[in-house]
């Protein structure tokens, strides 16, 4: 994506993570970081460099709780993988997208303590064509909701803290899902307020 926008290769130096460790480290130190997530894309794949990619972001950064998010299947074939993550207390993002022939496995090993799941919905038609906005154009329905809510149920037993994330951002559809997945867990639902702006005068805007 850095390449993409700006036409040369991502360099990141010692000065970068130093900055970012920086920003994150007030909530770390409070105990509000919930997990940094590292994310890869379906091109970025098990072979050397990608293993000498992976190896960095899990020493850089092991003094956080760390979740990777792989997407190419030659990761889900090395046990290996899953092994090293487990020796780091890694979590494997559970992910749930369209499958193609070169998806990561659909099962994937739970690594750590911790459970990470991301839901980016099932959108196959115009997975590769669509831009960052169609791409995710998916609203599940109830018997997937139900499918989904079995797989955090079962995560939740084998692991200490928990995080589901909907990313089917298209016309607000990942609230949508969230509150039904919500319901099917039998979790509280708690009040949502609506903020309306307001004018010069302190009057409510229509």
């Amino acid at each position: 994506m850095y390449k993409e926008a700006t036409g040369e290769e991502a360099a990141i130096s010692q000065e970068d993570v130093d900055l970012f460790k920086r920003s994150v480290d007030p909530m770390f130190q409070a105990g509000k970081l919930g997990a940094l997530l590292a994310q890869f894309p379906p091109s970025f794949k098990n072979d050397s460099f990608g293993q000498q990619i992976l190896n960095a972001v899990i020493k850089t950064f092991r003094q956080y709780r760390l979740v990777i998010e792989l997407r190419h299947r030659s990761w889900s074939s090395d046990e290996y993988i899953a092994r090293l993550f487990r020796e780091n207390n890694v979590s494997w993002v559970q992910i749930d997208e369209p499958k193609f022939k070169s998806s990561i496995g659909q099962e994937l090993p739970i690594t750590s303590d911790m459970a990470y799941f991301r839901f980016h919905g099932r959108n196959a038609e115009t997975w590769w064509t669509g831009d960052s906005e169609t791409r995710y154009k998916y609203l599940y329905s109830a018997e997937e909701i139900e499918e989904l809510s079995d797989r955090i149920k079962y995560a939740a037993g084998q692991t200490e803290l928990l995080f589901a994330l909907f990313n089917n951002h298209w016309r607000g559809y990942a609230p949508r899902n969230a509150i039904d997945m919500m319901k099917s867990l039998q979790l509280p639902l708690k009040e949502i307020h609506v903020q309306t702006p307001l004018d010069e005068e302190g009057t409510a805007k229509k």
